[in-house]
């Protein structure tokens, strides 16, 4: 069998037309009118594999180089004197639409498995990972920032203030994991009814979501959902899965200084965003316990996500839009 194509001498960038032959033991003879070739056999070949009809090259000792586009020749040759096809299995899933539509369903499985369990799954591996400090420092200017944009002076009274200042520091007596918990008080304005909490333990409730509640208790109820969110780590968890490429260098380096670049964003990402529905229902959990511990009631903050439920219904607080059903709430703080 014999091929048409260039042969490169390894020493400069020009070809020369060239015609390799295969005799049926595997023997190689290479006529080329420029060079002077010596024999070779088969077994000493290195061939590319077939990628659609582009040329290939065939690798010879001393750095020549055999280049053709005789590929279904090649290909004999490799089944002839190889006894498989095993470098042509690029050529052949590229041309089957089969492959083509399974690689297809297999990236798209691949990215819906990597948005919704591998990106938490890393970020939370991460969150824990990087000191408290971390969330002190990306959290230094974030209450400014709303109070800049959002908020406005609290108008209770001081009195109202110490009152439930002191039932949150009941709740935060026994932690000890680290943070710095602190309670703030702002009006919410155009917010409404809201708690949040920032990465490093600051917790702020608006004046609104102080009216809304029937009485103290589920005010204490809300403190402690939103202790969770701090203790679980979810503000920081939220920005590093929001910053797939930095969560990802970190995991893979072990690079922590990459953090800065995805922490840098988190005042943003806070404002601007909420927490998802798994880690409102772990926020949920975690406040059941800390209410049993301290001899409360769970169902009191069932009753307030049923006012904040309402409130949203009205279209009063498109806050709320982000967390899961009540009722599924409700009955998981029931259980």
């Amino acid at each position: 069998m014999q091929l048409s194509g260039r042969l490169f001498d390894g020493h400069t960038s020009k070809s020369h037309p060239a015609e390799l032959s295969v005799a049926e033991p595997g023997d190689i003879r290479i006529d080329c009118p420029a060079l002077s070739v010596s024999g070779y056999h088969w077994s000493e070949l290195t061939i590319s594999p077939r990628i659609g009809s582009t040329a290939r090259y065939l690798d010879l000792p001393n750095g020549l180089r055999f280049e053709t586009r005789d590929n279904d020749q090649v290909d004999q040759l490799i089944g002839l004197h190889a006894g498989d096809d095993r470098l042509s299995w690029i050529h052949r899933l590229e041309n089957s639409y089969r492959y083509a539509l399974l690689s297809v369903i297999c990236v798209a499985l691949f990215i819906w498995w990597g948005i919704n369990y591998g990106l938490p799954s890393a970020a939370r591996q991460v969150a824990f990972v990087l000191p408290v400090s971390v969330n002190e420092e990306v959290s230094k200017h974030t209450l400014s920032t709303l109070d800049k944009y959002l908020f406005k002076p609290s108008t209770l009274s001081t009195e109202r203030k110490e009152k439930l200042t002191r039932d949150f520091e009941t709740l935060i007596a026994s932690r000890d994991d680290g943070f710095n918990y602190q309670l703030h008080f702002r009006d919410g304005g155009a917010v409404g009814p809201n708690a949040f909490a920032l990465p490093d333990g600051s917790v702020i409730f608006t004046d609104q979501i102080i009216k809304l509640a029937g009485d103290d208790e589920e005010l204490i109820a809300v403190m402690s959902h939103e202790i969770g969110h701090v203790n679980m780590r979810h503000g920081l968890r939220r920005a590093l899965q929001s910053s797939a490429l930095p969560l990802l260098i970190i995991v893979i380096t072990g690079d922590m200084s990459t953090a800065s670049s995805v922490l840098a964003a988190l005042p943003t990402i806070l404002v601007e965003s909420q927490y998802s529905q798994a880690f409102e229902l772990e926020a949920d959990a975690f406040a059941k316990d800390l209410l049993i511990q301290h001899e409360h009631d769970p169902m009191s903050l069932a009753r307030l996500l049923e006012k904040l439920s309402s409130e949203h219904e009205e279209g009063t607080n498109d806050w709320f839009s982000s967390h899961p059903p009540t009722p599924e709430r409700i009955e998981k703080l029931r259980d």
